[in-house]
């Protein structure tokens, strides 16, 4: 079975990113606002500086609403 994550980012358009998010068989397509934070730099900072059983979260604000995802790594594997 395929664990891996799969984040496809489109062109933003007036403070909005189109994002594909899949894992599995689970499936999300959505626009993520760039007026409360930086989703891409969290992300960023979140896959390079994550040390060993820290989490980290990434918000996707869709105002008012958001998507959050959080990271753990464990013996170099990100989950």
């Amino acid at each position: 079975m395929d664990n891996s994550i799969s984040i496809t980012f489109g062109t933003p358009k007036h403070g909005w990113l189109p994002i594909d998010f899949h894992y599995q068989d689970f499936h999300l397509d959505f626009d993520a606002s760039d007026a409360l934070n930086d989703p891409i730099e969290e992300l960023y900072n979140a896959v390079t500086n994550l040390q060993d059983n820290e989490l980290k979260r990434i918000t996707w604000w869709l105002e008012p609403s958001a998507y959050f995802l959080t990271l753990k790594e464990k013996d170099k594997v990100l989950t």
